[in-house]
């Protein structure tokens, strides 16, 4: 899949495809040695899927694999990017392995990544986490299947997320996706773009102040799909 719609601008696109390709492959990568502490636990804010694996929303254990070479850091970044995927197939190397409801490890190709399990399921779904944005309250129906730009949205329910450093409201991506739901040929209006692996709508100009991100309602892979 294409990180980016054909028709995004050089700058602003080359630079939100330099982050996502900087969170998955270089931090992957890095050399320092996994912390001995325990990770920070990790908020998933609703009932969300990546690939086969099932993550109820609550808070997470995130571990990096001994010898992997992960931090701590790197590997909730890598869990935050993985949760955002539009179609749950990820960036090669990485592939995800179920190990039952809320529990998954993440492995690079042979070699080993890190693994998530649910420790607490309280609190319920909604709210903010900063690696992933602000979950908007409700859901957004789609109700014929459309196609924008590279992206099937398939008919059913969807979510919107606004990323953290964002200043686009929630009352304004509902407004935003409606409109491109119904631009003619799928063709995203000027200036917006459209970042295709987690379905991010962003204007070239200010793209983290003027984004906002739609996810299936059960997570990456179960509603959607990108066109040929």
């Amino acid at each position: 899949m294409n990180l980016i719609q054909k028709k995004s601008g050089v700058g602003a696109g080359l630079a939100l495809a330099l982050a996502a390709l900087a969170s998955v492959l270089a931090l992957s990568a890095a050399s320092a040695p996994a912390a001995t502490a325990t990770c920070p636990t990790f908020r998933v804010l609703h009932n969300d899927r990546i690939g086969p694996a099932s993550l109820p929303a609550g808070n997470y254990a995130v571990a990096p694999a001994t010898g992997s070479g992960l931090t701590c850091a790197v590997t909730s970044r890598l869990f935050a990017r993985f949760l955002a995927d539009y179609d749950g197939v990820l960036p090669t190397p990485w592939r995800v392995v179920a190990q039952g409801s809320g529990k998954a490890t993440f492995q690079r190709g042979t070699r080993s990544g890190f693994s998530v399990a649910l420790t607490s399921s309280g609190g319920g779904e909604g709210g903010s986490n900063p690696a992933t944005g602000q979950l908007c309250n409700g859901t957004f129906t789609v109700n014929n299947t459309t196609v924008v730009g590279a992206l099937r949205f398939t008919r059913g329910r969807f979510l919107l997320y606004i990323p953290d450093r964002s200043l686009v409201s929630c009352r304004a991506a509902s407004a935003l996706f409606t409109r491109f739901l119904a631009q003619p040929g799928g063709a995203l209006p000027p200036p917006w773009r459209l970042l295709n692996q987690t379905a991010t709508f962003y204007k070239p100009a200010h793209p983290q102040r003027s984004a906002f991100r739609v996810e299936p309602l059960n997570g990456a892979g179960t509603s959607s799909g990108a066109t040929s």
